[in-house]
């Protein structure tokens, strides 16, 4: 059935299904590139759209748009994009005139490097005082870098990556920097089978006083830097939730007739909620300073947006019966692709540990 429109551009949106939705089983099943995805996404302009400084603030309630287009077919393609966008963000935040900012972010926009982040551990200090997963010391203007990122993705080469250190003496000296597949003491673990998204090439980066050089650091205010970036992290996320329900929400109430009827009331109800979401996520993405947006509430619209996706792809299950069940069919891939949503970082454990620990 036609996916809802969750982009203004009749023409857009009928560029990005006509290259996504026939990919997407090919990608499931890992025999078609998110990689050139990529490529196709950067050659319709939409790699750079809302980056903080670089253009209007409106602009991001597109960049959420094409996310969520993108989800109503394919959630690998469009995790790979919110990815590979969330690598441009970072890579903007370096000072102007510096090899990341002048030299690599070029390359990320035109799709010729993949954007990644290995961010969530950071993010998990910034927002809950989890220990930083990396810690550094110095060696003259060197960092050199160890730990472990428990997940990352769009790690095929060429990539660049983002992520933070504390100093190993001082936590609270903390840096950014930026690593690649060519980082001296960074070692990529073989891509463990996942039930979903196996072609987003997600694995766990390893450091072994890794040499980060000061043209791949970005910043020393890590306060500042992640509570930047953080609304975009959130809002970027939580609209491949809102793709991925909007289409399930679809696929159900095309078929609420004979028995399934019954579930009218339930359907009711989730449409209510994903209206309630669509409007707070797209009142925030239209926000002209992002740094001042409430952190409950980005945790929230996250939290709400992955729980009703879950509940939303259920009950497209339900109403499919049998052929739903079959591994070949969307509504099987869409349960796949559901069941990541509540252990992506921030995982739907820790928001809900995080709003708790705000409430008390």
């Amino acid at each position: 059935m036609t996916a809802p429109a969750l982009i203004a551009e009749p023409s857009l949106r009928e560029r990005i299904r006509a290259y996504v939705e026939p990919r997407a089983a090919e990608v499931d099943a890992n025999r078609a590139s998110v990689r050139d995805g990529l490529a196709f996404v950067g050659g319709l302009g939409l790699s750079a759209l809302g980056v903080d400084g670089c253009e209007r603030p409106a602009d991001l309630e597109r960049a959420v748009e094409a996310i969520g287009t993108i989800a109503q077919y394919d959630v690998s393609q469009a995790f790979a994009f919110w990815c590979h966008r969330m690598g441009v963000e970072y890579l903007h935040q370096a000072p102007p005139g510096t090899t990341l900012r002048d030299h690599l972010l070029p390359r990320v926009l035109a799709g010729e490097v993949a954007g990644s982040t290995s961010f969530a551990g950071a993010m998990a200090h910034y927002l809950g005082g989890a220990p930083m997963p990396l810690t550094f010391r110095r060696d003259g203007p060197d960092l050199l870098v160890s730990g472990r990122i428990a997940w990352a993705s769009n790690l095929e080469a060429p990539f660049v990556s983002v992520s933070a250190a504390a100093n190993a003496d001082d936590p609270s000296d903390r840096v950014v920097f930026a690593y690649t597949e060519s980082t001296a003491g960074v070692a990529i673990a073989d891509y463990p089978p996942l039930l979903a998204l196996q072609a987003t090439a997600s694995s766990s980066p390893l450091f072994t006083e890794a040499r980060i050089t000061p043209r791949y650091a970005i910043t020393k205010d890590f306060e500042g830097f992640a509570r930047t970036i953080f609304p975009v992290f959130i809002l970027l996320q939580s609209a491949f939730c809102w793709g991925l329900a909007s289409r399930s929400l679809a696929e159900a109430g095309s078929r609420l007739t004979g028995q399934a009827a019954v579930v009218q009331p339930e359907y009711e109800a989730l449409r209510a909620r994903f209206t309630a979401a669509e409007a707070r996520m797209r009142e925030a993405a239209r926000s002209a300073d992002r740094a001042r947006l409430p952190v409950r509430d980005l945790l929230e619209l996250r939290l709400d947006l992955g729980t009703l996706c879950v509940s939303a792809v259920a009950l497209e299950a339900k109403v499919s019966g049998g052929r739903g069940y079959m591994s070949s069919s969307d509504t099987a891939r869409r349960l796949r692709e559901a069941a990541f949503l509540p252990v992506q970082s921030p995982t739907e454990i820790q928001l809900r540990w995080l709003l708790s620990r705000s409430a008390s």
